[in-house]
């Protein structure tokens, strides 16, 4: 595959290596991040960055690139876009085959998020290339991220590592906002046991289905408006959304089992424990043979905007603001480094069926990253004049 001349051509290169994270139902055979990691550590060896590879699962590394400044260092930056994006299932339009129309880029994980690691990624190999690097004193790190769609593994692996750095910049579609606050996540699978037996005398088995309408109206009537009594000024209610309910096996079978699946949106003011406490004293207190089950989860992020590190991307950001979604972001946070979000795009066109990206947008955000490095070289030199 030749170079790419732009940061264009860059982000068709990486919507064209399918990387499909293969929880639930991809929709595709080809998944994983192994190509998209490959495809980042030979762009960025070629740049004489440091290149290594965390292999989390098979076929689905990590990739790490740091550049090491010659200059004695003052601080670690590091940029986080995760590789993998969600199901392609329902696509309308070829998801592996980027497209150049009216102005945008359409594909699977245009938006989410390989047009904001492409921004990112040609401004620090633009930086690469340059004089301002012999008189770098920031250690910045490439750190592209497997598994984030599906539980934040990719994040949580490096951060177990002993990952640490000053500052950790996630890439995310924000429309170039500082994304410093976000709410966590709490998956959760209640289920319930029956007892099956022909359809033609369902008097004889025990319709799980029917156990788990109970459960259902408790957490529309109860779960629910006592989490949105938790509100934090930033964020908001705490929320809980079922997303997925499956039971039975057939028609004419008496299901012994069903299984919902929740989605709880948490903030600071409801603390993941409190949040389950909750869940499962309802449950049990209409069924308690019911099983409540943890998923995946995602701590809240709440960086403060005033953090002396964050002043150089605040200088050529487009504000702050913050979100309801999760991301990495909150994983490196909590593990001890200050972190926040920020990207070209539009959370709105991420999972999109016809998922795509403006061009301009794309440009706008190489051109910020571009700026934000300069800004932290200078700040970083400052620092280090002043010791």
């Amino acid at each position: 595959m030749a170079r790419p001349k732009n940061v264009i051509e860059l982000l068709r290169d990486l919507v064209a290596i399918p990387s499909v994270n293969p929880h639930g139902n991809p929709g595709t055979d080809k998944t994983g991040e192994e190509a998209m990691a490959k495809y980042l550590g030979n762009f960025l060896a070629k740049l004489d960055a440091e290149v290594t590879f965390q292999h989390v699962h098979a076929g689905r590394p990590n990739v790490l690139a740091t550049f090491e400044p010659e200059k004695k260092e003052a601080q670690h930056v590091a940029f986080a876009p995760h590789t993998d994006t969600v199901s392609v299932v329902g696509m309308t339009i070829p998801p592996f085959n980027p497209e150049i129309r009216d102005g945008k880029l359409w594909g699977r994980g245009s938006s989410d998020t390989k047009g904001p690691m492409a921004a990112s990624l040609w401004a620090l190999s633009e930086w690469a290339q340059s004089k301002a690097r012999k008189k770098s004193r920031v250690r910045w790190t490439y750190a592209g991220l497997m598994g984030e769609e599906a539980g934040n593994e990719g994040a949580y692996a490096l951060a177990k590592s002993g990952f640490k750095a000053d500052l950790v910049v996630v890439q995310e579609p924000t429309s170039l906002e500082i994304v410093h606050a976000h709410k966590g996540v709490l998956w959760i699978a209640i289920s319930t046991a029956g007892r099956s037996c022909h359809g033609s005398t369902p008097e004889r088995g025990d319709n799980a289905i029917y156990k788990m309408r109970r459960i259902l109206e408790v957490l529309e009537t109860r779960v629910i408006p006592a989490l949105a009594e938790r509100s934090h000024p930033v964020l908001g209610a705490t929320t809980l959304n079922v997303g997925t309910i499956a039971g039975g096996s057939k028609v004419n079978i008496v299901p012994d089992g069903c299984t919902v699946e929740c989605d709880v949106r948490l903030t600071p003011a409801t603390p993941r424990d409190a949040a389950l406490e909750l869940i499962a004293r309802e449950v049990h207190a209409v069924l308690p043979e019911a099983q409540v089950a943890v998923l995946a989860e995602c701590m809240a992020l709440d960086t403060p905007r005033d953090l002396p590190v964050l002043r150089g991307l605040s200088d050529v950001a487009r504000g702050y603001n913050v979100a309801p979604w999760f991301c990495d972001a909150a994983v490196f946070a909590h593990a001890g480094s200050p972190s926040v979000a920020i990207g070209p795009g539009s959370i709105a066109q991420a999972h999109t069926k016809d998922e795509f990206i403006a061009v301009a947008d794309v440009e706008a955000g190489a051109e910020m990253f571009s700026k934000f490095i300069t800004a932290q070289e200078e700040l970083a030199a400052t620092a280090a004049a002043g010791k």
